[in-house]
This record gives C-alpha cells, sequence and structure tokens, in this order.
C-alpha cells in the first residue's frame, strides 16, 4: 500500500477513531505490537508486518466497520466496490472478525447513562474503569480478565440485558448467526423485566447520581412483567419485500408515464436488501396482476420470516392506487391478504405508498424567514387521479406510509425520484444503523418532506399504523 495513502488516511481520523481501529484488530496483531501504537500509520504498518494487506481489503473493511466512508475515495474505491470484493475473498484472508465487529456495534449504541450502569455492574476492578474509560475500555479489560470472548459471552449479555435490551439482542443475534440457525421464538428486546435488591439500586443511584429508569433497571417493587417492547427482527431473511413499480401507464392508458420512478425501485431495493429482506421487483403491473401478485405473496409461508414488506409506486387517489391498465385497486385490496396472512400473525407489515390521495395541492405557510417565491425547480410530476374516494381498513401489526395526508399530492422528479421515497432511504440509511423506531424515522420523514416547496406547494406524508411493539429494523 502507498505511505502516502496511509499518511492521508492517518490525518483525517479522530483519537478515538484510531482507538476504534486498535480494538477491531485485537485479533490480529499480537497484542504487546499493538501497545505501542499512538495512530493509524503505525497501526497500518504492524497489519503489513503481518501480511495482511496482501488483498487490499482490510483497511477497507476496517473504515467501513468504523463509518467513515468518506475516506475509502483515498484508496479509490467505493463502499459498494469494498462489499462485493469482501464477499469474493479467499478464505484463507484474514479479515475483523464477526465478534469483533458485533462488539463494536454494540458500543456505538452505548448511551453515557448505560455506560454508566455497565461500569456499575461488570466485575471488573474499579481502578481500571476510571470515569474516562470508554466501552471498548470496558470490554478490553473483561477480555483480560477472560469474562468475554467468541464462546464467553454470557456475563457481557447479563450486563446487557439489564442496562438495553436492544443492545443485548447484538449478542443473541451474533450467536444465532454463528449457530446458523434461528433464535428461540421469543421476544428478544425486552420479554421480561430484571429486578436488583434495593440496596443495589440505591447504591447505584448514589454512585452514579441518576435516578433508576423504568425502561432501564427495574426495581424488585416493579412486580408485574411487561409483554415484548420490541418485534423479534432477527430471523435472515428477515422477510419478503415486494415493490411494484408502475412507469409506462401509455400503452393501456390516458394516463401519463411516471418518470423517475426506476430511482424510488432502485433505492428501495438497495435499502431493504441491506435490512436482510428478500426483495422481489414487479414491473408494470395492471390492476387485476397487482391484486393476483398480493394473493400470492399471502399464501407464502412466512414461517422462518419476521416481518414483510410491500412497496407501491403508482398513480393513485384517496383510498385507492392504479394498475397500469388505469383502472383501480383499492389499497384495501392490498393489506387485506396480508393482514389476514397466518403465518404473518403478530409481525409487523409495512406498506409505503408513493401515489396522490387527491387531486388538491396543498398549500404552504409562509414564514418569516422564507421568501415568497421559493421554490425548488418545476420538474416535478404529480401522481395524481381523480375517482371516488375510499376507505382504508388497517387491520393489527400494520404499518401504512402514505406519500401525502387525503385529497392531496405527491410529488416525484422526473430524474431523482419522489420526494417521498427518496426520504424515506434517505432515513433509514441514517436512522436504522442508530437503532431508532420506525415511527421516530417516518417523524423524521415527515418533518424533511414537509419542509420542501414543490411547485409552490407543500407535501405532507402520513403514517398509519396499528403496531403493538416498538419495531427497529436491523441495517448492517
Amino acid at each position: 500500500m502507498d505511505p502516502l495513502k496511509f499518511h492521508k488516511i492517518d490525518e483525517n481520523l479522530t483519537c478515538n477513531e484510531v482507538a476504534q481501529l486498535k480494538f477491531l484488530c485485537m485479533d490480529l496483531i499480537p497484542k504487546k505490537r499493538l501497545e505501542t501504537v499512538t495512530d493509524a500509520k503505525e497501526l497500518f504498518l504492524r497489519l503489513e508486518e503481518q501480511a495482511l494487506l496482501d488483498d487490499g481489503l482490510l483497511i477497507p473493511e476496517l473504515l467501513i466497520t468504523i463509518g467513515r466512508l468518506d475516506l475509502l475515495g483515498i484508496l479509490e474505491m467505493s463502499k459498494d466496490d469494498v462489499e462485493r470484493n469482501l464477499l469474493q475473498r479467499d478464505m484463507s484472508s484474514k479479515g475483523v472478525s464477526d465478534y469483533r465487529k458485533m462488539l463494536f456495534r454494540i458500543s456505538e449504541g452505548m448511551t453515557e447513562e448505560n455506560l454508566r450502569a455497565v461500569k456499575f455492574l461488570v466485575e471488573v476492578p474499579r481502578s481500571k474503569l476510571g470515569t474516562s474509560a470508554t466501552f471498548l475500555d470496558v470490554m478490553i479489560e473483561m477480555e483480560k480478565l477472560q469474562k468475554l470472548g467468541e464462546d464467553n459471552l454470557d456475563e457481557l449479555y447479563n450486563v446487557l440485558d439489564k442496562c438495553d435490551k436492544q443492545l443485548a439482542c447484538r449478542i443473541e443475534e451474533y450467536r444465532a448467526r454463528e449457530q446458523g440457525g434461528r433464535l428461540p421464538l421469543r421476544e428478544v428486546f425486552g420479554n421480561e423485566q430484571v429486578s436488583l435488591p434495593v440496596e443495589n439500586m440505591q447504591r447505584y443511584q448514589m454512585e452514579t447520581g441518576n435516578g433508576w429508569r423504568r425502561d432501564s433497571l427495574v426495581p424488585d417493587s416493579d412486580t408485574e412483567p411487561r409483554p415484548g417492547e420490541y418485534y423479534n427482527m432477527t430471523q435472515r431473511p428477515l422477510g419478503y419485500c415486494l415493490i411494484i413499480n408502475n412507469y409506462n401507464f401509455k400503452e393501456r392508458s390516458s394516463l401519463a408515464n411516471r418518470t423517475g420512478t426506476n430511482k424510488d425501485k432502485d433505492d428501495l431495493s438497495r435499502v431493504f436488501c441491506r435490512m436482510h429482506f428478500k426483495v422481489e421487483v414487479q414491473d408494470d403491473l395492471t390492476a387485476s396482476d397487482m391484486k393476483e401478485m398480493i394473493k400470492q405473496f399471502a399464501k407464502k409461508d412466512h414461517t422462518q420470516m419476521g416481518a414483510f414488506v410491500c412497496c407501491v409506486l403508482s398513480h393513485g387517489e384517496k383510498g385507492i392506487v392504479l394498475g397500469v391498465d388505469g383502472k383501480e385497486v383499492e389499497i384495501r385490496e392490498l393489506t387485506m391478504p396480508i393482514a389476514e396472512c397466518r403465518t404473518l400473525a403478530s409481525k409487523p407489515k409495512l406498506f409505503f405508498i408513493q401515489a396522490c390521495q387527491g387531486s388538491e395541492g396543498q398549500n404552504g405557510v409562509w414564514t418569516a424567514d422564507s421568501p415568497e417565491n421559493a421554490t425548488e425547480g418545476e420538474e416535478y410530476e404529480a401522481d395524481a387521479y381523480n375517482p371516488a374516494s375510499r376507505f382504508i381498513p388497517i387491520e393489527a401489526d400494520m404499518l401504512i406510509g402514505m406519500a401525502t395526508v387525503e385529497h392531496y399530492q405527491s410529488f416525484r422528479h422526473t430524474r431523482e425520484g419522489s420526494i417521498y421515497i427518496q426520504e424515506l432511504c434517505n432515513q433509514l440509511e441514517i436512522l436504522c444503523p442508530r437503532r431508532e423506531d420506525i415511527l421516530s424515522i417516518l417523524t423524521k420523514v415527515n418533518h424533511e418532506v414537509s419542509m420542501k416547496m414543490l411547485r409552490g406547494r407543500k407535501q405532507m406524508p402520513e403514517p398509519r399504523y396499528t403496531l403493538t411493539k416498538k419495531l427497529v429494523l436491523p441495517m448492517d
């Protein structure tokens, strides 16, 4: 590897990021050689000494793991290139272990409050865990004491389970992957409460200065167990994702073609593949084909799956979407067969509809700091049609993300795709790795879309849901 590239990467990494890289390389470099490393250049040289840079993939893999995708440009690589090459990597080549990656992902989700709780609960000498010690430091000390390892995860799991069940779930997911099977049928994010003796609770409060939160450590007085708070999202594949992409309307109807929709299709496919969904795209379906396709997916066996997603990109009106033949399909005709699918019972079923829900343009209200002629270009089209209104029922464990509220138009850029779907994909890619739940993500989508001015109009998406638990979609 070019030493100049070593230098450029090193110049752009913080001390904290160097510490993260050292942690990820602990299985690759002898500990004594690793202890003297103070910057990324030294780390890369140690890796080179171990002949670990021959295939050119280890440093890109490290940068992707710590989230420094911007530095891949120095190596003249892209994330997609690296991930594709990693899949084809020779089995004899060494890379970052799944065990290290799993621990690192846990550290990324660790809040300051949870870190204080972990330091209190873990059986490591207090002298080793000062106020500046990070969660990575805690795990390093646990490994030194043989309280943590690839086949020794119970103590860390028990500690995390008391502080943040979502983080504990990372360990369950790792175990399931390593065993090549599925997790037990339980809500791994929160199916049982943790109790500590009152004196331990009081001592923790005195040492940390924080109150005992109900959603972290629970005292004995809270004797009523609460049901699982999170849907189990550990199955692989996680579920089916059906994308119905209707573009060519001119051949079979008087409606315009939906230019720009293929950008939405491609981005949705990429995002849901990253979430471990098995994506299937169906282009240019008639109304009858749309209904038949949904029935086929409703008849599939979803027993080994954890969720179902359907994205519909088409023209529409209140309560309906259109096939490319211009005929109507009530949204309820798409949702009801899936709602009635027995093997999807109690599992989240998500629908994202990019279509107008009326023919009216939604006016905005000018604020003091916005010029009255503010626009965002003229290359936006409305996915509108104007038949009679329909009512959309929604059953249990369902979520329907609508591009716009009833009666109004939604907008699609003729090259860059629809405003709603593009913002949805953007926020999913940003917030899913941070373990945000789907409703928080859709609220962020609502905010970002509502801030745009489109041909002098506004657009306000609308999620409708009967989810009974929190839904956190995985994204590796």
